[in-house]
């Protein structure tokens, strides 16, 4: 027996996305025709309190997350994936309680980044990621990163959070697309990478530009190499 691990539920719309992604994302691999073509997946939408924003929630946040990761070693998950891009500065305490493999996002993007040559890029993501060094460390002599300024990085914690809300409207994710393309174009970027799980629901259109990197897209595509024991 064998399953996809998730951790979800920050934000449950991002956690959902990914499962869509893996479950179309499976016809590469199968025939997916029927049902048991399909992977088995285990999708914890874990209601963590919000400790992007509350820094002390953080260690009722932590707890929770380790003791849902201890369910999906039960559950015979054989790879895990966390849906959210933040939730990575905990990856090493909730590494540290299974032995079933979590993928890293800023691994997995430093990976694709790595092997498209791309040696300076935007990174676009939630106040908590923007200030860690997750994506620092994973791109640690492969690329540079431009962060946003003040305003622009307030201006995406505002349709994230409104994403979350239903509430966000179709002209804020056009002005979205158009910020992207000027933010990238402005800084003479190679890529920009769409770090929390929410953007590319905020973006919305599909992501033809390989350059515009969707954290939930690579996810999936590498959670099923893993799952299907696929060299990548």
């Amino acid at each position: 027996m064998s399953a996809i691990g998730i951790l979800g539920g920050m934000g449950p719309q991002a956690s959902a996305k990914l499962y869509e992604l893996i479950i179309k994302g499976t016809q590469k691999y199968t025939p997916a025709a029927v049902d048991d073509d399909y992977p088995e997946i285990v999708l914890l939408n874990v209601p963590v309190p919000n400790f992007i924003s509350n820094k002390n929630e953080l260690p009722k946040a932590k707890q929770m997350l380790i003791d849902r990761t201890k369910l999906l070693e039960q559950a015979g998950c054989t790879v895990n994936g966390i849906a959210c891009n933040t939730a990575h500065i905990l990856l090493p305490e909730l590494q540290a309680v299974t032995s079933v493999p979590f993928l890293s996002i800023p691994e997995l993007v430093a990976k694709r980044i790595n092997a498209a040559g791309y040696k300076r890029v935007g990174l676009l993501a939630t106040p908590t990621t923007l200030g860690s060094t997750l994506y620092d460390d994973a791109l640690s002599d492969i690329a540079e990163i431009v962060r946003p300024d003040a305003a622009f990085a307030e201006r995406i914690e505002q349709y994230i959070y409104k994403q979350l809300n239903d509430k966000l409207k179709q002209d804020e994710r056009q002005l979205f697309r158009k910020q992207v393309a000027k933010f990238k174009q402005a800084n003479k970027l190679d890529a920009v990478i769409l770090g929390c799980t929410e953007l590319p629901l905020v973006y919305e259109e599909s992501l033809n530009d390989e350059s515009i990197l969707d954290t939930l897209q690579i996810l999936s595509e590498e959670l099923l190499v893993s799952y299907f024991d696929v060299a990548s």
